[in-house]
């Protein structure tokens, strides 16, 4: 798989440590051969992307869009869009670093695009154990 990992904001953004993370994902849960496009934004457009995709005119910390399942050369398997601003917010709220917290949203987008979800308590017992082992693996 492909990763390209746009930036345009003025933080950091630890793309070794991401490319590490999504690799080890990868290995588990086999997307097709195609590319993933992780992209970091502003607050402003991701609450844009959220009122247009989602109807929520505020802005979210990382939102996931599935493109193609298919695979093959060309081909965008899916797309994971991360607000900069929120996820300084909620380092800041969990008094966590802002690379952590990154990395979190990065494997939690990542799961999205596999199917996992967090909208009953047990898909979201699921989502949390596979986000934890991935993240553990990460470290170790």
């Amino acid at each position: 798989m492909q990763y390209n990992i746009i930036s345009s904001g003025k933080r950091r953004i630890p793309r070794k440590k991401i490319l590490k993370l999504l690799e080890i994902i990868e290995e588990d849960e086999e997307p097709p051969d195609s590319a993933l496009n992780v992209i970091f934004i502003d607050d402003r457009q991701m609450a844009r992307l959220n009122r247009k995709y989602r109807g929520q005119a505020v802005a979210t910390d990382v939102l996931s869009f599935n493109i193609d399942d298919t695979g093959g050369e060309g081909k965008i398997f899916g797309e994971i869009y991360i607000s900069s601003d929120t996820a300084a917010k909620n380092a800041g709220k969990y008094n966590i670093p802002f690379t952590d917290e990154i990395i979190r949203l990065c494997c939690h987008g990542f799961l999205h695009l596999f199917g996992y979800d967090h909208e009953r308590r047990q898909d979201r017992l699921i989502m949390e154990a596979r986000e934890k082992h991935y993240l553990e693996r990460l470290t170790t």
